[in-house]
């Protein structure tokens, strides 16, 4: 008799296991979503964080291009007649 409720217990014993085994898996895959989502929105920042240095640093070479091409366009339609083509009658 001893033997067999030694067998249920060992029985109802594995069944939690096995179960407490289930939600650990699934808890270690949920964090590890989060951990990659978080990875994801920290890399972004970095990134975003690099961008706006690299601009800052270089807003004086930016300025000045951007000022060579608004000249050069407004030279452009001011010497061809606005760049607009007038059909004549």
């Amino acid at each position: 008799m001893s033997s067999l409720t030694s067998s249920i217990s060992n029985l109802i014993s594995s069944i939690f296991d096995v179960l407490r085994s289930i939600f650990a898996t699934i808890v270690s895959a949920l964090d590890s979503v989060l951990a990659v989502f978080t990875n994801l929105v920290r890399s972004i920042f970095d990134l975003m964080s690099g961008l706006v240095g690299f601009v800052l640093g270089n807003i004086v070479i930016i300025g000045v291009i951007v000022a060579a091409y608004v000249g050069y366009t407004a030279y452009k339609q001011k010497n061809q007649g606005g760049g607009i083509s007038k059909k004549r009658a």
